[in-house]
C-alpha cells in the first residue's frame, strides 16, 4: 500500500520495531490486493488474515478495523512525507510537498486504482487534504511578514492551497505524460504566491 518512504526521506529518530513494521507492510499490501478484485464493502478481516497470513490477534493489536488499517497506512505515509518536506524546505519559499507527493501518486498508480474501485478514495483524500493544511498553515506563518494581514486567515487559506493541490493531483493522475511532478510544483508554487499577497521574508524574494 502506501508502505514506500518518499524519496530522498532519510531514517531518523528511533528505529520502529522490524517485525511490527513488516506485519503491517504485509496487511496494508493483502488489503490492497484485495481492493483491486473486490468490492470494499464485501472485504472483511479475516480475508486480509489469509491473504496476509496473519493471525487475528496480531491484527487487533495494531488496527481496530480494516478501515483503520487503510487510514493508519496513508497516515504513516503523510508523516513521513511531512518530516521530509520540513528536512528540505527550509530557505526555501515552498509551502507544501507537491513534488514529493505527486511522484509518490506516481509509483503507486495500482493504490490510486484500488481506492478509486473500492469507493474509499474520498476517505484518504480528506486525510491528504488534512495534513496538507497543516503543513501549508505553518509555512505560511513561517513566511508571510504579517500572517494576519493576509484577506483570509491563515486555516482558511492553507486549505485553499491543500485543495489546488488534490485537484492538480487529480488532473495529474489522468495526465502522466503531461508534466512531471517537479514541473506542478513549481506551477503550484506560483499559483500559491500570486495569491497569497503580502511580502514573503526578505531571503527568500
Amino acid at each position: 500500500m502506501m508502505n514506500k518512504k518518499p524519496r530522498g526521506v532519510r531514517k531518523t529518530g528511533a528505529r520502529p520495531d522490524a517485525r511490527s513494521a513488516r506485519t503491517q507492510r504485509a496487511l496494508g499490501g493483502a488489503l490492497v490486493e484485495l481492493m483491486l478484485s473486490h468490492e470494499f464493502e464485501a472485504i472483511t478481516v479475516q480475508d486480509v488474515l489469509d491473504r496476509a497470513g496473519i493471525g487475528r490477534s496480531t491484527f487487533y493489536s495494531h488496527f481496530r478495523s480494516k478501515e483503520d488499517l487503510l487510514l493508519s497506512d496513508a497516515e504513516r505515509f503523510l508523516g513521513l512525507l511531512e518530516r521530509h518536506f520540513e528536512s528540505v524546505a527550509a530557505g526555501t519559499a515552498r509551502v507544501a510537498p507537491v513534488a514529493e507527493l505527486f511522484a509518490h501518486v506516481d509509483d503507486y498508480a495500482h493504490f490510486v486504482r484500488a481506492l478509486e474501485r473500492s469507493g474509499q478514495r474520498e476517505a484518504v483524500y480528506g486525510l491528504i487534504l488534512g495534513h496538507l493544511s497543516r503543513i501549508i498553515a505553518g509555512r505560511l506563518r513561517d513566511l508571510v511578514e504579517s500572517p494576519d494581514s493576509l484577506p483570509l486567515p491563515v486555516e482558511v487559506t492553507a486549505r485553499v492551497c491543500a485543495a489546488m493541490a488534490l485537484e492538480m493531483m487529480h488532473w495529474f493522475m489522468a495526465h502522466r505524460d503531461a508534466a512531471t511532478p517537479q514541473e506542478l510544483d513549481a506551477r503550484f508554487h506560483e499559483m500559491v504566491w500570486r495569491g497569497v499577497p503580502g511580502p514573503r521574508r526578505a531571503d527568500l524574494r
